[in-house]
């Protein structure tokens, strides 16, 4: 049994004595020194603690970029207490059943998302430890703000927590219908801190640029956290703007960030007179970008290290990095391991493959989460062998370089969301009218890939009809593009829908909306 001295609020008091007066947080015109958040972080816990918040409760949060959300997790971790992170372009319905299947105690909000809280609240009477991060949310919703007037100067003791215990509970869509709660500890945390220090050479003069959703391992754990376990200043944004990233990179001097393509592409299209002074970012990590807008990125970033990356939910994000050294002749590969990590690339029996070779990519180490939260056979399946199998394709070169090169699963990766096709396909398959579904996502010029679904079904079948039924069901960005009516679709000897013949199909509609 590890020790129990892993809990992740540690860091702000080590931060606390070395770097009191240093700015710890940054959000529009609001900044903490380490003192500040924290005092901040303790009289939360305290105001929390008062409410009934202890060890294991469950708190989920549902709000874009905040200060007070990344205030609330360390003020949980302090008190043993659980995190989860919401997806707030989710559906009420998708939300309303991830909080029952998390066993939420309570919900963190804010006055954009009011009305869908309140009505969640009211439908789960388990959620009776609910607060705003900012806002008027009604009598029932204490706000941070208030909780860490009325506790101020108080402070409370880390709870005693090992690797072991729980620190998050952050979903994930995978191969099934319903997402899978992947189950971050302390030990997973503090092992993506230690890793992304060595990988990124993190010291306390960074300044680093989150604009990544916090319901995310982008948001918390690229570099996240570790921001503050060197020291370091995080510069927090609400959200994805092009224009303030450029602004803020310039005003504040930014060391480095991560961004999926998608944010690139729309950097890029700024007017030349919108550019700004970027020569400050030494590091910026991104994925699946083309080999076109890897040569514009250079030019937007001069002195970058331009870092392709490979990671996951399940393995709080990182798990290979592209080096400076190679990144121009390497150019395409994922990099190699991070520190604590072990990739092997996989044939169907789970003997290792060699160089050149593809196969299923399988990990392990102390970043790679224990498995999925009440669902023993999703567990099973995926954490088989002492391994955690990711479910994409790959194979090393010679060199020990990592190329990610399919998905076993069938993923859709939409401006830097995952989403599972079946899930999107149980919801295609409730219209009445639709016998069979399959969706599956297409090159997309901005959000790199977007969903669209091919149905057979009976006469009169509206595709219309069908885009509208999933907008009631789903969030936007799974709702599909477009909806084509075959009379059957392609299949396999053995009655396996061939999505390849799908995708084969697509390319040739050339749609109207492939650059919107």
């Amino acid at each position: 049994m590890s020790a129990p001295t892993a809990n992740l609020s540690r860091l702000l008091t080590w931060a606390r004595h070395r770097y009191a007066d240093r700015d710890a947080l940054v959000f529009e015109r609001r900044r903490w020194t380490y003192a500040q958040l924290d005092d901040d972080v303790n009289a939360l816990a305290a105001g929390l603690q008062a409410l009934g918040v202890g060890r294991g409760t469950r708190i989920a949060v549902l709000a874009m970029n905040l200060p007070e959300y990344l205030l609330l997790g360390l003020a949980l971790a302090k008190l043993g207490a659980v995190m989860v992170p919401l997806n707030y372009r989710l559906h009420e319905q998708e939300l309303e059943w991830l909080l029952d299947h998390a066993r939420a105690d309570g919900l963190a909000s804010e006055s954009a998302f009011a009305q869908t809280a309140a009505a969640l609240a009211g439908r789960l009477p388990a959620l009776r430890l609910n607060v705003a991060l900012e806002g008027d949310l009604g009598p029932a919703w204490p706000t941070v703000a208030q909780l860490i007037a009325l506790h101020a100067d108080e402070r409370v003791a880390d709870a005693a927590v090992g690797d072991g215990d729980l620190q998050r509970v952050l979903y994930t869509s995978g191969t099934t219908s319903r997402p899978k709660g992947a189950r971050l500890t302390h030990g997973n945390v503090n092992a993506n801190m230690h890793a992304q220090v060595a990988e990124l050479a993190l010291t306390k003069d960074d300044r680093i640029l989150n604009f990544a959703p916090l319901y995310h391992v982008g948001g918390l754990d690229i570099p996240g956290y570790t921001t503050w376990w060197v020291g370091a200043t995080m510069v927090l944004l609400r959200r994805f703007d092009a224009q303030t990233i450029l602004n803020t990179i310039e005003r504040e001097r930014i060391t480095g960030m991560a961004m999926v393509a998608t944010m690139l592409t729309l950097i890029r299209r700024l007017p030349p007179d919108q550019l700004r002074d970027t020569r400050s970012v030494r590091w910026l990590i991104f994925s699946q970008v083309t080999p076109a807008l890897f040569h514009e990125t250079v030019e937007t970033f001069p002195n970058a290290r331009l870092i392709e990356g490979y990671g996951m939910t399940e393995t709080c994000n990182g798990l290979t990095y592209l080096d400076m050294d190679h990144m121009l002749t390497k150019q395409g590969s994922v990099g190699t391991p991070l520190h604590g990590v072990d990739v092997r690339v996989v044939d169907e029996q789970d003997r290792e493959l060699p160089a050149g070779v593809a196969g299923e990519i399988v990990v392990r180490g102390p970043k790679v989460c224990d498995g999925y939260l009440d669902d023993p056979e999703a567990t099973a399946r995926a954490f088989r062998g002492g391994w955690f199998h990711t479910g994409d394709v790959g194979r090393f070169d010679e060199d020990g370089y990592l190329y990610v090169l399919d998905r076993l699963k069938d993923m859709i990766r939409s401006g830097g969301e995952n989403v599972a096709s079946s899930e999107i396909e149980a919801v295609v398959d409730a219209v009445p009218e639709v016998m069979e579904a399959a969706v599956i996502g297409v090159p997309h010029e901005q959000w790199v890939e977007v969903p669209v679904a091919f149905v057979a079904g009976a006469d009169g079948l509206d595709p219309e009809a069908v885009v509208a039924h999933c907008r009631t069901r789903l969030g936007g960005f799974k709702v599909p593009k477009a909806v084509y009516v075959l009379d059957e679709l392609p299949r396999n000897p053995s009655g396996k829908v061939l999505k390849r013949e799908l995708r084969e199909r697509v390319a040739e509609l050339v749609p109207a909306w492939a650059a919107d």
